[in-house]
């Protein structure tokens, strides 16, 4: 009798004392739903008072089939938190305004997602994202807790296709500002840029267009669409009226020399005295909403139109 009580009290203290070892727990959130903060490239999932985010850049979601590995703590970075009473997303996007009780941090481990394509009959709508972390190693206060292999969940980006169809459209400038533009229907695509920089009239060398970056000040492009039909009086009034209302603005990605986000020109005579033909592109243009992008031609340029100069 008194080996068994002795044996007890042994085993007592070996299980008791895992303060700094490393053991295997079980997360909870198996059934729980991916969400995404709308300001910051956080994807979570919230289980009552646990919450566990995956920081990442957007481009690990990009809309093509691929599987991708990647180190945590490279650019990335996975947190478990555990908070004194139910949790919601303002806690986990925005400052904590709960108390945090435990809180762990990735320190080792990697980051597999696999990447395959939503068809809606032959049409790509959209990706699934399958994210799996893979003997990943987290640090608590007083523990590290380990996984070979624990599935975060899928995740989901649509395929955005803007209307950037303005085949039929006229190129229209406003007199009074640097506005140049196409509108169809309710969206428009708007230059606001330096006329005199952009489109003077000198004839361009064929195969060298003259070109100038994208920025936000003065040479800004933007796509917007509208709660109703457009004009172009909408445009260059001095004052901008009530109707119809902004619902979407995605504004272009600034330039970088020889590699993206260019505006060409091409500038040619016409049989008009006097008359000079510019042909404008947009060469491997970004545009962002939020976290959104879409460019209409990733690969190269975008021809946007004609604009005429006397």
């Amino acid at each position: 009798m008194k080996y068994f009580w002795t044996l007890l009290f042994s085993l007592m203290i070996l299980t008791s004392c895992d303060d700094g070892d490393i053991i295997e727990d079980t997360f909870n959130f198996e059934n729980e739903t991916i969400q995404k903060c709308s300001n910051s490239n956080v994807l979570y999932k919230i289980n009552d008072k646990e919450a566990l985010m995956f920081n990442a850049p957007e481009d690990y979601f990009s809309n093509k089939e691929q599987t991708q590995t990647y180190t945590i703590g490279s650019g990335n970075s996975i947190m478990y938190r555990k908070f004194a009473s139910t949790t919601s997303t303002s806690n986990i996007c925005n400052t904590p305004t709960l108390q945090v009780i435990d809180e762990w941090n990735a320190i080792g481990g990697s980051i597999e997602i696999i990447s395959t394509e939503i068809l809606n009959g032959t049409t790509i709508v959209a990706y699934n994202h399958n994210i799996t972390f893979k003997n990943v190693t987290f640090q608590a206060s007083d523990k590290q807790v380990v996984y070979e292999s624990y599935f975060y969940g899928s995740y989901r980006t649509d395929v955005i296709d803007l209307d950037f169809d303005y085949t039929l459209a006229l190129t229209k400038n406003c007199p009074g500002n640097n506005l140049i533009f196409k509108y169809n229907g309710n969206n428009v695509l708007l230059f606001d840029v330096n006329k005199s920089t952009l489109f003077p009239n000198i004839v361009t060398t064929p195969g060298s267009p003259r070109e100038v970056l994208i920025n936000t000040t003065t040479n800004k492009v933007v796509y917007r669409v509208y709660n109703g039909g457009l004009n172009e009086n909408f445009f260059c009034s001095a004052i901008t009226p009530s109707s119809p209302t902004l619902t979407e603005e995605w504004i272009a990605d600034s330039g970088v020399n020889s590699v993206s986000g260019i505006i060409r020109v091409v500038t040619e005579t016409t049989s008009v005295p006097n008359q000079y033909k510019h042909t404008i592109s947009l060469y491997k243009t970004t545009f962002r909403k939020g976290f959104q992008y879409y460019s209409p031609n990733p690969n190269g340029d975008y021809v946007f139109g004609v604009y005429y100069t006397p």
